[in-house]
């Protein structure tokens, strides 16, 4: 069963707050890089206005998802919160590999670096980022968005706790190469988490089979239901994170009250599982049969339109 995701405002007001202190923690830092001459802390600045990109990418998806559906878009703007998420995952993606680059670059490197100043702008923001992380930890949980979100936050935060780790040891020993040991394992991190939300966003896109969804409970619920005889399909369609679809096919018994099975199962689904899109089908075992035996044309996507064409136009030919 789906947890009730927590009301809009409060995602918003959460994700509008955390976007604000990853603006500010940017200026900090880049304040900080001139004043330092640290390349790290510069790095993690660029790292950060990355962050407050998705951020924005994900407030704009949280707006959009919560329309109403339409005749159009029947199943509402629920994708937009995952093409948001994907969009976030990718730009993650580049960060890890942008973050690498320079680790490799700075292997060769050996500019002056003011450790001391280092150190102050980098703790300032690494406090500020626990803010950020702080506000959106428990929200993350309710949505593939927002969790990209996180992610970002995190990753900002472990970055940011690299180079307060890397100013500390330039500080007290004098060996620089460290920042690039740390840019590397803070790189490998990002790309592996990052991966993580592109598949499952692809996975949602296409369509693929959930297992988040239990099938086997609500199963539980409908084969106690009088008159039903079988369930030969459950197909279940993840919109966004805690949003469903599902279609049902029942094989119910001659003398099944099919309009009770029917408002059961929407009951179930609805009132239960927090499902907000369901689609039963009732059929006889006779015409299960029958349908099994009906095929879909292979060249009917040739068409390139979902019309028919079995020769009515020239039937006045005979």
């Amino acid at each position: 069963m789906s947890k009730p995701r927590p009301k809009r405002s409060r995602l918003v007001l959460f994700l509008s707050l955390s976007g604000l202190l990853s603006l500010c923690i940017f200026f900090i830092e880049w304040i900080g890089s001139k004043e330092s001459g640290s390349l790290a802390l510069f790095a993690d600045a660029g790292h950060i206005i990355t962050d407050v990109f998705a951020h924005l990418i994900s407030l704009f998806a949280l707006l959009i998802a919560s329309k109403k559906a339409t005749t159009k878009y029947p199943f509402g703007f629920h994708r937009f919160e995952v093409l948001a998420a994907l969009f976030n995952g990718l730009l993650l993606i580049g960060m890890a590999v942008f973050i690498l680059y320079e680790s490799y670059i700075r292997f060769s490197g050996s500019a002056h670096v003011e450790a001391d100043s280092m150190l102050a702008y980098s703790l300032i923001g690494f406090a500020i980022n626990l803010v950020s992380a702080g506000l959106l930890v428990g929200v993350s949980k309710t949505s593939l968005n927002l969790k990209s979100a996180y992610l970002h936050v995190l990753s900002d935060l472990l970055g940011t706790l690299a180079v307060v780790i890397g100013a500390l040891i330039i500080r007290f020993t004098g060996y620089r190469e460290v920042d690039s040991f740390l840019s590397i394992i803070l790189g490998i991190f990002i790309l592996k988490t990052s991966y993580g939300i592109v598949k499952e966003s692809i996975e949602i896109l296409i369509e693929a089979d959930t297992s988040e969804f239990d099938k086997e409970h609500l199963l539980e619920h409908i084969q106690v239901l009088k008159g039903i005889e079988s369930v030969p399909q459950i197909t279940v369609r993840k919109l966004t994170s805690g949003v469903f679809s599902v279609e049902l096919q029942i094989l119910v018994k001659k003398d099944a009250d099919r309009d009770t099975i029917v408002l059961e199962i929407h009951k179930v689904l609805k009132e239960e599982f927090g499902v907000p899109f369901v689609s039963v089908e009732i059929l006889s075992s006779s015409l299960k049969e029958k349908l099994d035996t009906i095929f879909v044309r292979e060249t009917e996507r040739e068409f390139g339109h979902h019309g028919h064409s079995h020769g009515h136009a020239n039937d006045h030919h005979h």
